[in-house]
């Protein structure tokens, strides 16, 4: 049979629409209708936007692209066409559809996740424009009874701050650190605001007075810790500050019940990977960034 098909804005009150396709992409049921559904409201209120790929009234795809926060112009894009109406040309209609659409609402960059570089998804992008742009890998730690004692350094001494202040120095100590690096992506005041559920997840420690290193260390509610991110400042780096930092963090969570601790890493990022490494984390998952540049459609 033959279809005619439309490419058409999606606001807050078609969201719900989307889940149709949704549900055949990740084989989610109805219950999860209401969470999903009110995540994709409150980001398209945000500044997030979508189109969906109709026949008609019936759905045979979508696509969501999303600011990505710290870095201006960046949006992640995610959705797909379902199976049954693949191989049809509609995926490669869509994408070039949203490619300029993304353009005129403001990004410079798209950004995809995907699993593997083998896969439907991965193979479709990169043959129409889309290069690796890094991976990232999720390391785990799951023995915490033998870890080693957190060392001693005479000039260096572990503190916690009251909130206001735990940020400031935070932020501070995360663009000292990284803004030049590839895996920079700053955090604004509210985002660590919004995302801190106490003041002494943020551990720093301090030489001479003034705080050179930072941990961000948190207890899941399944009992799961994470670490993420971790900085020292230049100028203090390979002086074993960051190594304490780590241990110190590892033993709080242990302290705290966590019965693993996760940690994610770029996977280009060799300093960080040998002392994750070195302390028994190991790699539990990989994934990959897929980019396509947009410069040149934002006058289409």
């Amino acid at each position: 049979p033959r279809f005619d098909y439309e490419i058409r804005p999606v606001g807050v009150e078609g969201a719900a629409d989307l889940f149709v396709v949704q549900a055949v992409l990740s084989t989610a049921d109805a219950a999860q209708l209401l969470d999903w559904t009110t995540d994709i409201e409150e980001r398209l209120e945000g500044g997030s936007h979508a189109w969906a790929l109709t026949d008609g009234r019936r759905m045979a795809g979508y696509a969501l692209v999303d600011p990505v926060p710290g870095l201006p112009g960046v949006f992640d894009l995610t959705g797909g066409v379902i199976p049954a109406r693949r191989r049809q040309g509609l995926g490669g209609r869509l994408l070039r559809f949203v490619l300029p659409a993304a353009a005129k609402v403001g990004a410079s960059r798209l950004s995809s996740r995907i699993e593997r570089l083998d896969d439907e998804v991965a193979t479709f992008l990169l043959r129409r424009g889309f290069f690796v742009e890094h991976g990232e890998r999720l390391l785990e730690l799951s023995d915490l009874a033998g870890l080693p004692a957190i060392p001693e350094q005479p000039e260096g001494r572990l503190v916690s701050y009251p909130q206001s202040a735990a940020i400031a120095e935070f932020r501070r100590i995360y663009d000292e650190s990284f803004t030049g690096s590839a895996w920079y992506q700053p955090y604004s005041e509210e985002e660590v605001a919004l995302l801190l559920a106490r003041a002494e997840d943020l551990l720093l420690l301090e030489v001479d007075g003034r705080p050179v290193g930072v941990v961000w260390h948190e207890l899941m509610p399944e009992g799961t810790g994470r670490i993420e991110p971790i900085g020292v400042v230049p100028g203090r780096q390979r002086q074993g500050y960051g190594r304490r930092l780590m241990l110190a963090a590892l033993h709080n969570l242990r302290h705290r019940g966590a019965s693993k601790v996760q940690i994610g890493s770029w996977s280009e990022n060799a300093a960080a990977l040998n002392l994750y490494e070195s302390l028994g984390f190991l790699q539990v998952e990989d994934w990959y960034y897929l980019a396509y540049d947009l410069e040149g459609l934002k006058g289409q």
